[in-house]
């Protein structure tokens, strides 16, 4: 691409060929960006978070994640969300929940579609009373539920299970 002039998006790159499970050369632009400076780096990192989540392998996402903190880039909210959001879409919910109270311990706060998505999931595989206590203890690590929000994302993302209502307003739905 670069002999014919056309400069494609390298982050776009990176999560493309990330998808397409050709993870070497993604490796290798990985390497190419930083090396060249041109895009901010926790951009790329995150970049390459997405891509690995996408492709259905999480922890390489999880290690990625992992070497970004330790070149010493902090992450920020987006890129904490891009990888809760991708560990719980990847069945890894025990994961995603423990990087979500990282990300709280961080000073970050997770979303509204990160918070549902993930109280959804434990919903789906652990049961009402498991979201609860990860709510609970989401709460007691500074998180504030913003019920409006969620009311309204809820009402727009239908059909959510009546249990991801009961778990984060205690009561179900009304029908």
């Amino acid at each position: 691409m670069k002999e014919t002039g056309l400069i494609p998006n390298a982050v776009a790159m990176l999560d493309g060929l990330c998808k397409d499970g050709l993870v070497q050369e993604a490796l290798k632009l990985f390497g190419l960006m930083r090396e060249k400076g041109t895009i901010p780096e926790i951009v790329i990192y995150t970049a390459v978070v997405e891509g690995y989540t996408k492709a259905h392998k999480p922890d390489d996402a999880k290690r990625i994640f992992r070497k970004m903190q330790s070149t010493g880039i902090s992450p920020n909210a987006f890129s904490y969300t891009i990888l809760i959001q991708g560990l719980y879409k990847c069945s890894m919910l025990q994961d995603a929940f423990e990087f979500c109270v990282e990300m709280l311990e961080a000073g970050h706060s997770p979303n509204v579609t990160t918070f549902v998505g993930l109280v959804d999931g434990f919903c789906k595989e652990k049961g009402v009373e498991e979201a609860k206590s990860a709510i609970k203890t989401l709460i007691e690590n500074g998180f504030a539920v913003n019920e409006k929000a969620v009311r309204e994302f809820l009402d727009k993302k239908a059909p959510f299970s009546p249990s991801v209502w009961e778990a984060i307003f205690g009561k179900k739905p009304y029908c």
